[in-house]
């Protein structure tokens, strides 16, 4: 019952934290013109070092978070694993889902359109950023579920870096291709950790209760 009581603490005390820099965030956005003027700033400066060939690259890279690529990753992940690791499969449903859900929520409520001059047309709103919240929600996951099946620490920390990797450069993608502000994949990233810090409570949580069971 201790070990249950100081986890859930930790985990409640990590999301409130992040729930909090993020309900900052979006009061900013919506309230305070510097950080518009910020987000401004910088979209200027992506659109100056942008060339063809980092068009071309960029363009590939963000493809990672799309979701005509997620949709069948999740699909393949549920059918390949489901009977043998329903443990893992369920919560990453629930980080996933409930991540695209708070990011389509917060769309609609902040009412953010797209930066000027991006090269790609996207039809629906800026804040958050899609591309970054499923790259934590999904790629996170899968490093989560990837390191608890290896021994080595070593691997364990290229496991963790190459995800950092992918999840940072996804996030760039989105700002290099000028289809999102700074703050929109900055709130982006927040809620994917809102929803694998779920995703990975959950996941824990199932461990913890056989050990209650046994007792």
């Amino acid at each position: 019952m201790k070990q249950k009581t100081i986890f859930l603490s930790s985990v409640l005390a990590l999301w409130l934290l992040v729930a909090a820099v993020l309900t900052d965030l979006t009061e900013g956005v919506v309230n305070a013109e510097q950080i518009v003027n910020f987000d401004k700033h910088w979209s200027l400066i992506f659109l100056s070092w942008r060339s063809n060939l980092g068009v071309n690259l960029f363009s590939v890279i963000t493809l990672l978070g799309n979701y005509q690529l997620v949709i069948p990753i999740l699909i393949l992940l549920f059918f390949l694993f489901f009977k043998k690791y329903q443990s893992f499969v369920w919560p990453f449903v629930f980080t996933v889902l409930s991540a695209e859900s708070i990011t389509f929520i917060g769309k609609l409520l902040v009412h953010r359109y797209r930066p000027d001059g991006g090269v790609m047309t996207e039809t629906d709103f800026s804040f958050p950023s899609g591309h970054a919240t499923i790259a934590v929600a999904l790629y996170g996951y899968l490093a989560y579920l990837i390191i608890k099946h290896l021994k080595n620490k070593t691997a364990q920390g290229a496991v963790l870096l190459g995800a950092l990797i992918v999840i940072l450069i996804i996030g760039f993608s989105r700002l290099y291709l000028g289809v999102h502000f700074v703050s929109d994949v900055l709130a982006g990233y927040l809620v994917g950790l809102l929803a694998l810090i779920a995703g990975i409570s959950l996941r824990e949580w199932f461990i913890l209760k056989p050990i209650k069971n046994k007792r």
